[in-house]
């Protein structure tokens, strides 16, 4: 700019209209972030809509996750009448609960299970975080995060039998909008010895209300016939915030001996009914069934009516 006085006023002009425009040029470098920024925000956003439509789920169908929901009491009170064309009909009741313990730490918490022998037969749901008895104890959250979580439990089965174990919990992202859960428990209870019980699901996101899940549990233990697994894979569509479908089909066996005991298909629908704490819920499903390594395998029909019952913090 020294040099501008010396200059004709033409060559000025034209240095000048050389050096005016760098400015600019500095400013067009800053948009790349701006739209990295957005483009970040975008998937934080699809993602989370995702993460809460799984969440949706599992409390809607009365599977409610730990890592989101320690922090309530609540109670779920759920009979079912059934009828199978193998076994005819049966009443069975199912109760689940976690309270907060009033002047401890939010830490803590009383669990308890009731549930009736093979509660859920040949259709075992794997996100169903229950033994097949009775069971009722203190539960302490180690470790408590957004992802993950560690507790230790002691209680006693019906028997009684004394029941003590620990469970860690782990949730994230995937790839793009999916996600997967994935839990490890393993206890000991008295007669029975040690069990390790592992459970992954896979959660991918079909639409803003359209869910597909793959969910597996295995079991392997001093008392189980090897390692008893299950795995079933589920369609979940959500018309409205009172009621949702879904079809899904599985396969249920078991290593020592090898067999697979039953593989099919089923749905279910369900609505919240007068009350925001009220739910029914009908499920037909077909299966071909093997109970024992003799056996020739049978197709058998089943149809289950659930009621259920929330008590506490929806």
């Amino acid at each position: 700019m020294l040099l501008l006085p010396f200059t004709s006023p033409r060559m000025r002009h034209l240095i000048l209209a050389m050096l005016l425009p760098l400015p600019a040029l500095a400013d067009t470098q800053e948009p790349p972030e701006e739209e990295e920024s957005w483009v970040d925000s975008r998937y934080e956003t699809v993602s989370k809509r995702a993460d809460d439509l799984a969440i949706w789920v599992d409390n809607f169908f009365g599977h409610p996750r730990e890592v989101e929901d320690e922090a309530r009491s609540q109670i779920r009170i759920r009979p079912q009448v059934e009828w199978d064309e193998q076994d005819g009909w049966d009443v069975k009741l199912r109760a689940t609960g976690r309270l907060r313990l009033p002047r401890t730490s939010d830490r803590l918490s009383l669990v308890f299970t009731s549930q009736d022998d093979d509660f859920d037969g040949e259709f075992y749901d794997p996100s169903i975080a229950t033994d097949r008895d009775s069971a009722a104890g203190i539960q302490y959250q180690v470790r408590g995060e957004k992802r993950s979580a560690a507790y230790l439990f002691a209680g006693a089965k019906s028997g009684p039998n004394i029941k003590l174990g620990g469970r860690y919990i782990f949730q994230d992202e995937l790839v793009g909008t999916s996600t997967y859960r994935f839990s490890e428990e393993v206890f000991w209870v008295g007669g029975d010895g040690f069990t390790s019980r592992t459970r992954l699901d896979l959660n991918q996101p079909l639409s803003e209300n359209t869910l597909l899940r793959w969910a597996n549990r295995v079991d392997y233990g001093e008392e189980t016939n090897g390692a008893e697994w299950v795995t079933r894979l589920a369609w979940i569509r959500r018309f409205d915030q009172r009621s949702a479908v879904r079809l899904f089909g599985f396969v249920r066996g078991e290593t020592d001996p090898e067999i697979l005991k039953a593989r099919g298909f089923g749905a279910g629908f369900r609505r919240r009914y007068l009350r925001d704490w009220f739910f029914i819920e009908i499920e037909p499903s077909y299966a071909w069934r093997k109970r024992r390594p003799d056996q020739d395998r049978e197709g058998v029909a089943q149809v289950k009516v659930r009621f259920e019952i929330i008590i506490g913090e929806r």
